[in-house]
């Protein structure tokens, strides 16, 4: 499919803003420093467990934005099997220990709900990327990429839902701004999924993944009830 150079610029441009926000956001974690943590935290385990997510998502989202670039995969694939293995060795730590933190969060389900939910999805959508890449079922790969990226950049979204829904509502005390925050964390990643899924069917990219996959196993059968009856 030819890529025009509308798509190309798009994905500079969101290549370009996910970068600069993920580094943001984890620039207050570089000094290991408490009292630059964001979230109220239960103590130094809390901490080290929230770092070791940021980090291991900040690794997911460098690594994948790459994944993306039109010619990467067909140009130079040894890169993209490398920065693949990159971003799975992000995803996979941080998505478990997205599950671990948000348990630990001090605000309630308003805020870990959504962050488990997210985590346990993020988790599944690594796997199965993964495990279809291995089986070399590369059209079922692409798929579950597109939505474990949709999930991945959770982090970036999630804080400019947060700037938009706190400028339109304007919270005038913290159990608004709770609200504000949950409510952020959950169109983070489900308008991701539906805007993913949008573009892998707008994409056309599962119209051949039945036959493609239906055919090797019934051609096997075929062949072996003929070698049979033979």
């Amino acid at each position: 499919m030819k890529t025009s150079r509308g798509h190309i610029a798009w994905l500079a441009v969101s290549g370009v803003v996910c970068v600069a926000i993920t580094i943001f956001a984890a620039s207050a974690y570089v000094t290991l420093d408490m009292a630059q943590a964001r979230p109220a935290l239960r103590g130094p385990v809390h901490y080290g467990l929230l770092v070791t997510h940021i980090f291991t998502g900040t690794v997911a989202v460098l690594a994948g934005v790459s994944q993306f670039w039109p010619g990467l995969r067909a140009r130079h694939p040894r890169v993209h099997r490398v920065l693949g293995r990159v971003y799975f060795a992000g995803v996979l730590p941080s998505s478990l220990l997205g599950v671990v933190v948000a348990q630990l969060s001090l605000y309630g389900l308003a805020t870990s709900g959504p962050l488990t939910v997210l985590s346990v999805l993020w988790f599944v959508s690594a796997v199965q990327g993964l495990r279809t890449a291995r089986r070399r079922q590369f059209g079922e790969h692409r798929i579950w990429m597109i939505r474990g990226f949709a999930l991945t950049t959770a982090a970036v979204t999630g804080r400019l839902w947060g700037l938009l829904l706190g400028a339109l509502l304007n919270p005038a005390d913290d159990a608004a701004g709770l609200m504000v925050f949950a409510t952020a964390n959950w169109l983070s990643f489900v308008v991701n999924l539906l805007v993913a899924e949008w573009w892998i069917q707008s994409r056309g990219y599962t119209r051949t993944l039945p036959s493609s996959a239906l055919r090797p196993s019934i051609s096997s059968r075929s062949a072996q009830s003929s070698a049979s009856v033979a």
